[in-house]
C-alpha cells in the first residue's frame, strides 16, 4: 500500500510542478510580449522622426541632381536600419521564447528523469 501512495504522492506532486511551469512559462512570455512591443512603439516613434525629417531634407533641396543625390542617401539608410531593427527584433523574438519555454523544459526533463527511475 505504500508504493500506492507514494506514487500517487509524486503523481500530484508532479502535476503541481506542471502547473507552476505553465504559469512561469506565460508570466515570462507576457513579460517578453511587453518588450517586443515597448521596442516596437520605440521603432515606430523614431521612424516618424527620420521620416519627418527625411521629408524636409527633400523639399529643402535646389536641384534635380541634389535631389536625386539625398534621395538615394535616404533609401539607404533607410534599408540599413530596417535590416538592423530586423535583427533586433529576432533576437528579442528569440530570447523571449526561450525565457519562456525554459520553466517548461524543466518540467520535460525531470519528467523523462521519473520515467527512468521508474523503469
Amino acid at each position: 500500500m505504500t508504493l500506492k501512495i507514494d506514487g500517487f504522492e509524486k503523481f500530484v506532486s508532479l502535476g503541481k510542478d506542471n502547473a507552476e511551469a505553465v504559469v512561469k512559462s506565460s508570466s515570462l512570455a507576457v513579460k517578453g510580449f511587453e518588450e517586443i512591443a515597448k521596442a516596437s512603439q520605440v521603432y515606430l516613434t523614431q521612424s516618424v522622426e527620420k521620416t519627418d525629417a527625411a521629408v524636409k531634407a527633400l523639399f529643402a533641396v535646389k536641384t534635380p541632381a541634389e535631389f536625386a543625390d539625398l534621395q538615394g542617401k535616404l533609401a539607404r539608410e533607410s534599408i540599413e536600419s530596417a535590416i538592423a531593427e530586423g535583427r533586433k527584433f529576432a533576437e528579442l523574438s528569440q530570447s523571449v521564447i526561450t525565457a519562456a519555454l525554459e520553466p517548461l523544459n524543466a518540467r520535460i526533463a525531470a519528467f523523462q528523469s521519473l520515467v527512468k527511475s521508474a523503469a
